[in-house]
C-alpha cells in the first residue's frame, strides 16, 4: 500500500471511529430521556397513590381525618430532608450510588408500610418513603445536567416534569381501583413491585456521569451551598416552583374528604376526579413541549398565569355552596396552567448552577417542598367545605407565583 492509500486508510478510521462514538453518544442520550423521566416519576406515585385509601385507612387505624391528611405532609416533609441528604451524596459519591440507594429504601420503606398496625408505623414508613424518593429527583435531574446541552436539556426537563406529573394522573385512579378491589395494603404492595423495576432499569442501564475530579466533600459542599442561596434569581425560581407543586398537589389533599366524606361519593369516584385534574397537567406540559422552540419561557409562562387566574374565577363561581362540576372544572384548568409554569420555572433554576447540579437540585427539591408540605398542612386544618374556601386558598398560591414571576423577569430584563 503506497503512503496516500495508508493515510487514505488511516483518515477513514479516525473519522469512523468518531461517527460511531457520536452515534454512540447520541444513543445513550435518548436512552437517558426515557431513564430520567422514569426514575423522576417515583416521586409522583409515591406521594399520593395511596390517597383514595386515607379514610378508610383512618378508620381501620383509629386515626382522625386531620391526622390521616398529615400521612401526606410528612411524607413531603422528609422528601425534602432526603433532597438535601442526596443532594450531598450525588456531589460526593456520585449521581448512580445515589438513585440506587435511594431506590432501594423506597422499597423498603413501602414494605414496612404493607405490615403497619398503627398510624405511627404508617407514619414511620411514610417518612422512609419521602426522605427515599428525595435521591430520584436529585439524581434524575443532575444527570441530565450532566449530560444534555441547550435545547435538549430544555426539553428533557420537560419530559421529566411530565414523568413526575403522570404519578398524580395515574396513581389516585390506579389506588381508587385497588383499594375498591384489594384493600388499602396492596397500594403499598404497588409501590415495592414499581420501585422494583425502576431499580432494574437503573441497574442495568446508568452510567456514572460525575467525573471523579469533580466530586467534592461533604464540607465543601455544605459551604457551596451559601453561594446557591444567595442567589435571588434562584430563590425567585424556587418560591415560583413550591407554589407551582402545591397548587398541583392540593387537590389530592383536600379531596377524598370533599368528594368521600361530604358528598359521599366512592374512592374510584375521587380518583377519577384526579386523572383528570392530572391528565389537565399532563396536556399543558406536553403543549409546552411543542411551543418550547416558538416561544419564549417568559411568553409561555405569561400564558399559565392568565390560564391560572381564568381557573380561579371558574371555582369561584360556586360561590357559598360546594358544587363539584365547578371547583373540579376549575382545578382542572388550573393544573393545565402549571403544564406552562412548573417546567420553564425548573429548567431556569436547574440551569444555574451547572458546576454544582447535586446541591442546586437538592436545595431547589428541598426548598419547594418546604413550600408544598406547608401549604398541605394548612390546608389539611382549614374546613373546606365551599368553592368559596376552596378558591381562596388556591388564590394565595396564585399570589405567590405571580409576585415571584414579575420579580425574577424583572431582574432578568434590568441585567439585559
Amino acid at each position: 500500500m503506497n503512503p496516500l492509500s495508508r493515510r487514505t486508510a488511516a483518515f477513514f478510521r479516525l473519522t469512523h471511529g468518531k461517527t460511531t462514538l457520536m452515534s454512540a453518544s447520541r444513543r445513550y442520550e435518548n436512552f437517558l430521556m426515557f431513564l430520567a423521566p422514569l426514575i423522576n416519576s417515583v416521586g409522583g406515585i409515591a406521594i399520593d397513590l395511596y390517597a383514595p385509601s386515607i379514610p378508610d385507612i383512618g378508620r381501620e387505624l383509629g386515626a382522625s381525618p386531620g391526622t390521616m391528611q398529615n400521612t401526606l405532609t410528612i411524607t413531603l416533609v422528609f422528601y425534602a430532608m432526603g433532597q438535601l441528604a442526596f443532594g450531598i451524596l450525588a456531589d460526593w459519591r456520585g449521581r448512580r450510588s445515589t438513585v440506587l440507594s435511594g431506590l432501594s429504601l423506597f422499597m423498603f420503606g413501602s414494605a414496612l408500610a404493607v405490615t403497619a398496625t398503627t398510624v405511627e408505623g404508617l407514619m414511620v414508613a411514610r417518612a422512609l418513603q419521602g426522605f427515599a424518593i428525595g435521591s430520584c429527583q436529585v439524581g434524575a435531574r443532575a444527570v441530565l445536567v450532566d449530560t444534555l446541552k441547550g435545547d435538549r436539556f430544555r426539553i428533557a426537563i420537560v419530559y421529566l416534569s411530565i414523568a413526575f406529573g403522570l404519578g398524580p394522573v395515574v396513581a389516585p385512579f390506579v389506588g381508587g381501583l385497588v383499594q375498591e378491589w384489594a384493600g388499602w395494603r396492596w397500594n403499598f404492595v404497588l409501590y415495592c413491585g414499581y420501585g422494583l423495576v425502576v431499580l432494574s432499569f437503573v441497574t442495568m442501564g446508568l452510567r456514572e456521569s460525575l467525573p471523579p475530579g469533580m466530586r467534592r466533600q461533604p464540607a465543601r459542599i455544605i459551604a457551596g451551598y451559601r453561594e446557591i442561596l444567595g442567589d435571588t434569581d434562584f430563590l425567585l425560581a424556587v418560591a415560583m416552583l413550591g407554589a407551582s407543586f402545591s397548587a398541583f398537589l392540593l387537590w389530592n389533599v383536600i379531596g377524598p374528604y370533599i368528594v368521600q366524606s361530604r358528598l359521599g361519593k366512592s374512592p374510584s369516584f375521587f380518583g377519577t376526579t384526579a386523572l383528570f385534574v392530572g391528565l389537565s397537567y399532563l396536556v399543558g406540559t406536553i403543549l409546552n413541549r411543542s411551543l418550547i422552540k416558538h416561544w419564549r419561557s417568559e411568553q409561555l409562562m405569561r400564558g399559565g398565569i392568565a390560564l391560572y387566574a381564568c381557573g380561579l374565577v371558574l371555582i369561584a363561581s360556586g360561590g357559598k355552596g360546594l358544587v363539584l362540576g365547578t371547583a373540579v372544572g376549575g382545578i382542572m384548568l388550573i393544573a393545565f396552567a402549571q403544564g406552562f409554569i412548573f417546567p420553564n420555572a425548573t429548567a431556569r433554576s436547574a440551569a444555574l448552577f451547572p458546576r454544582s447540579a447535586g446541591a442546586a437540585a437538592s436545595l431547589q427539591g428541598c426548598l419547594m417542598l418546604a413550600v408544598g408540605s406547608t401549604a398541605s398542612a394548612l390546608a389539611s386544618q382549614l374546613p373546606i367545605a365551599t368553592n368559596g374556601m376552596i378558591a381562596v386558598v388556591y388564590a394565595v398560591l396564585f399570589a405567590v407565583t405571580y409576585v415571584t414571576f414579575r420579580l425574577s423577569y424583572r431582574r432578568t430584563a434590568q441585567t439585559a
